[in-house]
């Protein structure tokens, strides 16, 4: 296989490889690649089949549950459908990292697109990686060891997606989890900004005000193009991330046509 790095801090495209068949020093190889790149894209996978993507999926993790399903009580692991249309209007064009919100979240995501609109629905990532480095070293140094409250949000995308009662009982399942605000990652030992601007509501250990400033600046922060990159899906593309020094942004700019992906999430 060949791979090809994207931009300066993130992101890699991976070529000559059928991810249906990869062998065992393939994974190997893809292993080294998410852990240095963050991010890989695998284009003309468009044969793959939900169940080989679930199966590719889980060489990075077990598998992983949303709190939703878990509150419908689903017990088979398999692929997600995110559909966005004028019927269901896109949510995820937000910063964020894939259910922070869960004391234990997702460590690896993946997305295979389905359907594109005519233009648009381009996916963002963002190294929090490179967001921390960036830092001053007294900003780092007050930042260490404080935690932030992370929760469903404003909860309107998912009561439209999943229905009140559904959001409810997940609520009363996962109320929402306590995470650090500079994370420390298991295998590289690297640290990240673990805040975001759709799940983190605030610092447990400032003032609300104090918090708030610290968290539109970091978010802001992690948002700049300078530690990012921007994916132009083609149909048949899948994308392999790392969920915890990433943050990713959905670009919604070709509502109301319609676009669609599968999601698995494994930790």
């Amino acid at each position: 296989m060949k791979i090809s790095p994207l931009a300066g801090h993130i992101g890699a495209v991976v070529t000559d490889i059928d991810l249906t068949s990869a062998t065992r020093d393939d994974i190997a190889t893809i292993k080294t690649a998410i852990t240095e790149y963050l991010m890989l894209a695998f284009p003309d996978q468009g044969h793959m089949t939900d169940e080989q993507q679930v199966a590719f999926t889980l060489n990075f993790g077990g598998p992983y549950f949303h709190p939703i399903a878990r509150a419908m009580g689903a017990t088979e692991f398999k692929t997600g459908r995110i559909i966005d249309d004028i019927n269901h209007p896109p949510y995820q064009d937000k910063w964020h990292t894939d259910v922070s919100w869960d004391p234990e979240p997702p460590t690896f995501g993946s997305l295979r697109m389905i359907e594109l609109p005519e233009r648009g629905g381009d996916t963002a990532f963002s190294s929090t990686y490179a967001a921390y480095d960036a830092l001053s070293e007294p900003m780092k140094r007050s930042l260490d060891g404080l935690t932030a409250w992370h929760s469903m949000g404003d909860e309107l995308a998912f009561r439209s997606k999943a229905g009140d009662e559904v959001v409810d009982k997940t609520l009363k399942l996962v109320p929402g989890a306590t995470q650090p605000v500079i994370g420390t990652h298991p295998v590289t030992g690297k640290k990240f900004i673990n805040v975001n601007s759709e799940f983190t509501s605030h610092i447990n250990e400032l003032s609300k005000t104090e918090s708030r400033a610290i968290l539109d600046f970091l978010i802001a922060h992690c948002a700049n193009p300078n530690f990012g990159v921007r994916w132009l899906w083609t149909v048949g593309d899948v994308v392999l991330w790392d969920e915890r020094p990433t943050h990713h942004f959905a670009v919604a700019d070709y509502y109301p046509q319609r676009r669609e992906v599968i999601r698995v999430n494994v930790r």
